[in-house]
């Protein structure tokens, strides 16, 4: 069995979420500057405050009388001369007070100026980015709601293209299941089982090529066809060939190209006869009662690319507890412990207990999709048919 895997998330972000990220950075960067705007015009207006209290000491100094201080002695002019001389260095000083001021008050009045701008430009990023999100948000919104819509249209076609429910047929124990790769495509895998007569029943697993409306139109082509055809021919061989002319029919100039099992099985001894004929398909597996597993050997042509293609069916035989299982070539897209899967490790995943059940098989294949290195390229159908009486 395969071991289990740690699975492994993508953590990379968006591109719009990084985009998104740096405008709010640079919007908080613009309030910074403009809250560092505001703190320099603040400083510049204690300075200018300081510097209109040194103007008015200096006009109170102004005030006192020329001759507050009498020189003994002296005469009036010369007593007069020294304050005058200091009034006049005073008002110097203060007039370079006055333009400093002015000056600090001149540009804190620009910092505010560009504190403001810078908080309007930081407030338009923000209202574009909440308008921006709100839009990115309605139309993931609505991406979501018709992707919804595309699953659930998608789940019915599946559901119209596979039928519902299988048969029972007397001695044969059914297994059966279909693994999508993408819920919101319709897959190009059919299967299905039909009694034919009494304890005999006809069977068929096949993959058309590619996805979508044109594949779910070829099969449900092939899917009637293939019933159809199964009322007027005997062979396995000839069943084909009619689902190869279907194809090639159309066309409508475009290729259209399928893979197929068919097979016929007879339930109505102790050992059930099987002729099988296959169309480009991987061979199904034979599951032994004791355990053993073995490749059918039939082989053929890939439905839809020549008007003459050469099947080589063959006839086998289940015991009590033998079982066929037939799988769609999407189980050999997948990757397990860096290996991709062939035929070889499909028998490894089969092998297990004896006497398993037509739905243990298929569980058996189904579980080792769990542990898949990376999610399904492509569809993945199983069906196995264990001979019971």
């Amino acid at each position: 069995m395969a071991s289990a895997r740690t699975r492994q998330t993508d953590t990379n972000r968006r591109p719009d979420d990084e985009n998104d990220t740096a405008r709010l950075r640079a919007a908080e960067q613009r309030d910074a500057i403009a809250d560092a705007r505001d703190v320099a015009a603040l400083a510049r207006d204690q300075a200018a405050a300081a510097r209109d209290v040194a103007i008015t000491q200096t006009a109170a100094l102004d005030e006192q009388p020329d001759g507050a201080v009498a020189l003994p002695g002296a005469d009036i002019p010369t007593r007069a001369a020294e304050p005058r001389q200091r009034a006049a260095h005073r008002r110097a000083d203060a007039a370079e007070h006055r333009v400093s001021a002015a000056e600090d008050r001149l540009m804190a009045e620009r910092d505010r100026e560009q504190a403001a701008r810078e908080r309007r430009r930081s407030l338009v990023d923000r209202e574009m980015l909440v308008s921006q999100l709100q839009r990115e948000r309605d139309l993931r919104h609505k991406a979501l709601g018709l992707k919804h819509r595309a699953e659930q249209l998608a789940r019915t076609l599946q559901r119209s293209l596979s039928p519902p429910r299988l048969p029972t047929i007397a001695g044969l124990d059914v297994g059966v299941r279909y693994e999508a790769s993408a819920p919101e495509d319709v897959g190009g895998d059919f299967y299905d089982l039909f009694p034919l007569a009494p304890r005999r029943a006809g069977f068929f697993l096949g993959d058309v090529c590619g996805k979508g409306p044109d594949a779910a139109a070829i099969t449900s082509l092939a899917r009637y066809t293939m019933r159809t055809a199964a009322m007027l021919h005997e062979t396995p061989d000839a069943i084909l060939a009619d689902l190869n002319a279907a194809l090639l029919m159309h066309t409508d100039g475009q290729m259209q190209t399928c893979t197929a099992v068919y097979g016929q099985i007879d339930t109505s001894s102790q050992v059930a006869a099987v002729t099988l004929a296959v169309a480009g398909h991987p061979p199904p597996l034979i599951v032994r009662a004791n355990a053993t597993i073995q490749a059918a050997p039939a082989h053929g042509t890939m439905l839809g690319v020549v008007e003459n293609p050469i099947f080589v069916t063959c006839q086998l035989e289940l015991a009590i507890g033998d079982a066929i299982v037939v799988c769609s070539d999407g189980i050999h897209d997948i990757t397990l412990d860096g290996i991709r899967v062939d035929e070889h490790r499909v028998a490894q995943l089969l092998s297990g207990p004896s006497q398993a059940s037509a739905q243990d098989l298929v569980d058996r294949l189904m579980l080792a999709l769990a542990d898949v290195d990376r999610p399904l390229r492509d569809d993945v159908a199983i069906m196995a048919l264990r001979h019971t009486s």
